[in-house]
């Protein structure tokens, strides 16, 4: 929302006359919000927009339950009803209720701010992995992620932008862009009965923009889309696609990942991989269809986003395989999250061995060496479905980092043995820190508790004992500490750079 100076009483209204004492007020093409010092009231505009009829007090009322009642998912204390407005007894209006939130804390921001950090946006991850594990699904919504009406919406996007002038959309990006919309559509038609098959299409949040998120304690997500099914209903691939790009656009591609890597730890939801290229152009594109319908001062902003909407389509570059090998407490996380900002996912041994296990993300174990979830048995087979995973994962293009112990050499070779059937370079990345490094981040991690892993310190000697270190193995690249030497940008990250002409979200 655009804040904008107070409008004359004559624009507002006349049943809101006197009736909020306001701070400051937004109106927005749907609605006025005023802002107090402790609520918030959100009033919505008697218009018809096509997607959205708010014409009747009865119709703005509904709307205003069902934005209580969708947005208490995510922000449960914020929202607390729907205000009647009276004159002589009689309803004349109705306004959502909310306590007002700290601007400041924000997600856009934070980022903005240079506030924003990997520990936020895996707490963020883990929230919308929850979100979307209890979300209403079924037939009637699942309908919303079918190919059919995933086509429908990109040929809706393509005739709204098609009188754009050629200077905001390029004929050249247009025609580039839906070609390969076509494409991936035909290639990929299973992928999206899979999608619906498996339970993936919910009843999301619809808007998840970095704006939408206050990184109070807890985090609460608010404003969801709540006029239109068709906006709310999708994938969930396509709803964290939306705050990729987000973040990509506010230039923190880095923390883009560090989100996906984080949501894919809770959900487990690595089906989603291939397809958010897809999504992701998709939300870029109807950004740019947005603001150039706005018009020509938007102009600049539209041209952005389509010229991101179109990086993501470009090929993907030969995808790469890193295996981490390291004791615990070695900073094998730390150093994975790093290859991982160009594009990379994380598939994380402490995840997965809870995923195979049926428990959810924060289960905590707390058994003894090799005990637990940590059996043999338990590990071969979390070991094994990282290797499924990350030959999906490199068959479509992205590039993998399996980052776990790997103290066996039989598993390096296993996942050496993957590479060279799918033709794709690999390496060991072996974090071999001194031992008083170790035990001091175990005694770390113990105190936080926030972490996957399970590593103690008085489990060191049993791991250590079992760890068949990796010298003389080939491409072993050695690190003492917990970071790595930075891998060369993506040709498509360097376009998806290149798009941007501000650190700002429209």
């Amino acid at each position: 929302m655009t804040p904008a100076a107070a409008p004359e009483p004559a624009s507002l209204p006349d049943r809101l006359g006197g009736v909020f004492a306001a701070e400051q007020i937004i109106e927005t093409h749907i609605s006025w919000v005023f802002l107090e010092r402790e609520y918030v009231y959100k009033v919505k505009k008697p218009v018809d927009l096509g997607f959205l009829d708010f014409r009747t007090l009865a119709r703005r009322r509904h709307f205003c339950e069902e934005e209580v009642r969708l947005n208490r998912r995510l922000a449960p204390d914020t929202y607390l009803g729907v205000k009647e407005i009276k004159r002589k007894g009689r309803t004349v209006e109705v306004a959502v209720w909310m306590r007002r939130l700290p601007a400041e804390l924000m997600l856009d921001r934070l980022v903005a701010g240079g506030r924003a950090d990997t520990a936020l946006m895996e707490r963020i991850g883990r929230v919308i992995a929850d979100f979307h594990a209890t979300a209403a699904h079924g037939r009637a919504i699942s309908h919303f992620g079918s190919r059919k009406v995933v086509e429908r919406n990109w040929r809706e996007n393509f005739a709204q932008t098609r009188r754009l002038p050629p200077d905001v959309l390029r004929p050249d990006v247009r025609a580039g862009v839906r070609a390969w919309v076509a494409r991936f559509l035909r290639d990929n038609a299973r992928r999206f009965t899979d999608r619906i098959r498996a339970g993936r299409i919910r009843d999301c949040h619809g808007d998840l923009q970095a704006q939408h998120i206050c990184c109070t304690d807890p985090i609460r997500i608010y404003d969801c889309i709540e006029f239109n099914h068709r906006f709310r209903y999708g994938d969930t691939a396509g709803e964290i696609a939306f705050l990729a790009v987000d973040l990509d656009v506010l230039g923190r591609p880095d923390l883009a990942m560090d989100f996906v890597n984080a949501y894919l730890d809770a959900g487990g939801d690595y089906a989603a991989v291939p397809l958010l290229d897809f999504y992701r152009a998709y939300r870029a594109w109807v950004r740019g269809k947005v603001l150039g319908m706005q018009g020509e001062a938007r102009y600049a902003r539209a041209h952005d986003y389509f010229a991101l909407a179109a990086s993501y389509t470009a090929p993907r570059p030969t995808p790469r395989l890193t295996v981490m090998t390291g004791l615990m407490g070695s900073g094998k996380t730390t150093a994975a999250r790093r290859v991982s900002r160009e594009d990379a996912i994380i598939v994380r041994t402490d995840a997965v061995r809870r995923q195979v296990a049926g428990v959810p993300w924060h289960h905590r174990d707390g058994t003894g060496f090799g005990e637990g979830l940590y059996t043999p048995e338990m590990t071969e087979r979390t070991y094994a479905r990282c290797l499924e995973i990350a030959r999906e994962l490199l068959a479509a293009r992205w590039s993998v980092v399996l980052d776990g112990v790997y103290g066996r050499r039989a598993e390096r070779d296993a996942a050496r043995a993957l590479a060279k059937d799918l033709g794709v370079p690999a390496q060991v990345l072996w974090c071999d820190p001194p031992e008083g490094v170790l035990r001091e981040r175990l005694r770390q991690r113990a105190a936080r508790a926030t972490d996957l892993s399970e590593g103690r310190e008085d489990l060191l000697d049993a791991q250590k004992a079992r760890y068949e270190r990796p010298e003389g193995e080939p491409d072993v690249v050695k690190s003492e500490g917990a970071s790595t030497a930075p891998s060369d940008a993506s040709p498509r990250t360097e376009v998806r750079r290149r798009s941007r002409r501000s650190n700002t979200a429209p």
